[in-house]
């Protein structure tokens, strides 16, 4: 789906259109000193003078995106209306069944659902199992639309798909790495009052001496060991709620330890 990409503005002689939200911005990771669970592969697309197109995230994506169905995953173009019925319009049973992610093309949702496959992705993966088997649960056969009713575990699953965050936790340290994509696409619209959906994965201190790649790599596996466990979706504390002020603070206050 097109999004105009220059705001309105009055004609006026030698005005010229402003910027907007729907413009690309390839300076993107700077947004926020949080946006570092996305750096080591958001940096490819730093130089792009224009959104990245559907080659370039199916190009530069890293090995290793599967489904847990064995299926290597492809960002394909979203088009149509999203109310017909069939299976081609089902989001998680698509990703499943055939590995293909529908991605809307100039669209910071989607593109930042890219970059939490390249980063994130057994825990992406792991998300995409438990979505398909509580979909496959309720919803009646042949599938031809979404039930109109959710599970309780579908909710939980959406919440954290979008606005969810990790915070591993030391003894002494604490690092949050944001994995909801709707969270980094709010912070670029600069609506930075937000609480995210978290979780905590304890570990030791010498985790804070990885590098940001070897980080990263730890925080997926963790957490999709984690997000395949239906049990967790059924207990009332599992998750926990986290604002983006206070995951600064964990993070700045990190960073100046290690300055010490």
């Amino acid at each position: 789906m097109a999004y105009p990409i220059n705001s309105r503005v009055e004609e006026k002689e030698n005005s010229k259109s402003q910027p907007t939200w729907r413009d690309w911005n390839s300076q993107f990771l700077t947004c926020s000193e949080l946006f570092f669970p996305i750096m080591p592969y958001g940096q490819i697309f730093s130089n792009n003078t224009d959104w990245p197109s559907l080659n370039e995230l199916n190009y530069y994506k890293p090995q290793g995106l599967i489904t847990c169905s064995g299926l290597e995953i492809f960002f394909i173009l979203q088009k149509g209306s999203r109310h017909k019925d069939g299976f081609d319009t089902l989001y998680e049973p698509r990703v499943y069944l055939k590995g293909e992610v529908k991605t809307r093309s100039k669209n910071w949702h989607d593109f930042l659902n890219s970059q939490i496959w390249y980063h994130f992705p057994k825990s992406k993966a792991a998300l995409n199992m438990r979505h398909f088997i509580a979909f496959d649960e309720i919803a009646p056969f042949p599938w031809t639309a979404s039930p109109v009713n959710r599970s309780r575990e579908q909710d939980y699953l959406t919440m954290f798909d979008e606005g969810g965050c990790v915070l591993m936790c030391s003894a002494n340290r604490s690092l949050p790495f944001i994995f909801g994509h709707a969270t980094y696409e709010q912070i670029i619209y600069g609506n930075l009052d937000l609480s995210m959906c978290t979780l905590k994965i304890q570990c030791d201190d010498s985790f804070f001496k990885l590098n940001s790649i070897e980080q990263i790599a730890y925080v997926d596996l963790s957490l999709a060991s984690l997000l395949a466990n239906r049990s967790l979706y059924k207990k009332s504390n599992a998750f926990f709620s986290l604002s983006i002020s206070k995951a600064k603070e964990f993070f700045l206050n990190l960073s100046q330890s290690q300055l010490l």
